[in-house]
Order: C-alpha cells, then sequence, then structure tokens
C-alpha cells in the first residue's frame, strides 16, 4: 500500500503541470455529400491551410476553376482567433473561382463549421471529419 501511495505522490507533478490541450482543426475533412475530401495542415506561424485530397467526380461538371482540383488550396492562413476557433485567412470556392473572408469553428470533434463572407453576404457549410477507422487517410497529393 505504501509503494501505491509514494507512486502516485511521485506523478502528481507531472499531471498536474499537464495543460488541457485546445481543440484542433487538423486533420481530413468532408465536404459536404462527400464530395471533396480536404486535409487541413499547419502552415506558417501557428496558421493552419487546407488542401483538396481527394474528389467524387475528378473534372467536376458546372463549376468555373477547370485547374486540377486535387492538391488545389482552399483554406489558406487562418490564424487562431479563441480556442476551436480560426479567422483571418481566406477561403477558395472553386465552384466560382473566387476567394473569400473566412472563418472556421470547431464545433465538436468531428464537426466544422467554414463560413466565408463578401461584404455582408455569408455562406456557411458544415463539413464532418473523416473517419481513418472507417476510411484511411489519402496519400499526399
Amino acid at each position: 500500500m505504501r509503494s501505491t501511495v509514494v507512486v502516485v505522490l511521485a506523478l502528481s507533478p507531472f499531471v498536474a503541470s499537464a495543460a488541457p490541450t485546445a481543440p484542433d482543426a487538423q486533420g481530413e475533412w468532408w465536404t459536404p455529400g462527400f464530395n471533396a475530401r480536404v486535409r487541413i495542415e499547419a502552415c506558417g506561424d501557428s496558421a493552419i491551410c487546407g488542401r483538396i485530397v481527394w474528389l467524387w467526380d475528378d473534372k467536376p461538371q458546372g463549376i468555373a476553376d477547370k485547374t486540377p482540383l486535387v492538391g488545389k488550396l482552399v483554406i489558406d492562413q487562418m490564424k487562431p482567433a479563441e480556442p476551436g476557433q480560426w479567422a483571418g485567412g481566406r477561403l477558395y470556392n472553386p465552384e466560382d473561382g473566387r476567394d473569400y473572408r473566412g472563418s472556421l469553428q470547431l464545433r465538436s470533434g468531428s464537426t466544422l463549421v467554414v463560413s466565408g463572407c463578401v461584404l455582408f453576404v455569408c455562406q456557411t457549410q458544415v463539413w464532418r471529419r473523416a473517419d481513418p477507422a472507417r476510411c484511411p487517410p489519402v496519400a499526399p497529393p
């Protein structure tokens, strides 16, 4: 019994000093309708960026961007605003070929709210985290 108490007391400084980790948006995310998969990673100074790593249709019809989309940067330089939120970066929409002022909000470990705005007009999408156990990560483009 005494050795158990000594071990617990010896480990307690390490447990007490462990700071809670901030929510993390890094990983792979499905866009609405599972049409695309975006990998979000660290880029630059505390920012995160996201690239398309998989598409349901390699050449989607009716979109403005006719260049290859796999590997395309769609989230650029989002910086932490507060825990679970990033802002100040840009979002690229291949459907209309335009950049938007954007923000990200991690609503839960598996739900990311992506909002893009031009002037006062905003659109929001809800992305779902890709489950690596059910669908392995895509190889880097």
